[in-house]
Parts: C-alpha cells; structure tokens; sequence
C-alpha cells in the first residue's frame, strides 16, 4: 500500500525511529539518488528538513531538461505527479514536493521490508 499523506507517513516514520535518524536516512536517500543520476554533486545543506523544497528546487533549475528527465526517473517520481507538475503555475515546488515524498516512501519501504 503507497502511503499517500506525507504526514501520516511520517508521523509512522517517527514511531520507529528518532527524528535525527529520520532526517539522516532520508537525507541519505536523497543524496543517493542524485548522485546516482549522475547529475553535479549535491546535499542538503540546511539540516532542517523545512527547507529542502526550496533547496531542491534552487537545484533542480540548475539541470536541463535531460538531466531532471533522467533524475526523475531513477528517483522514481510516478508519471502522474509529473503531469500535475507540468500544469502547475509553480512546477518546480511541485517536483522537489514530489521528490521528497517519494525518498521518504523509500525510507519506509526499507525499513518495513529490509
């Protein structure tokens, strides 16, 4: 079952581990998945979590188009988040949103099923 509220998912995150380790194994994911893109280095320089949509974001406008298509698809971003994304007024919010949430569902995949 895809957990569809990024609240909910990490309200359950919490109950299994401390926030610091949320944060880390999150921000490992992350940094796991751009770097295998192949895409410029990158880390979430701010360790509150608050801020990483504006820090994906102000990444994700350094990257052509091939590389956010390459970097989506490796982080697995459904297609349907996509679509939404591209008929948005505020795209690039909507991607980092749609990237953050996937890297957390990850984190609690591997913790539920590793």
């Amino acid at each position: 079952m895809e957990e569809k509220d990024l609240n909910a998912l990490v309200r359950k995150l919490q109950l299994e581990l401390s926030q610091p380790e949320l944060l880390e194994k999150i921000q490992r994911q992350i940094h796991k998945d751009f770097e295998r893109s192949g895409v410029p280095d990158f880390k979430l320089i701010d360790p509150d979590p608050t801020s990483w949509n504006a820090q994906i974001q102000a990444f994700l406008k350094q990257l052509n188009s091939g590389e956010l298509s390459h970097l989506l698809y490796l982080i697995d971003v459904p297609e349907i988040l996509l679509i939404q994304a591209e008929t948005s007024e505020d795209r690039l919010f909507h991607l980092a949103d749609a990237i953050l949430h996937r890297e957390l569902l990850k984190v609690f995949y591997q913790l539920r099923y590793t």
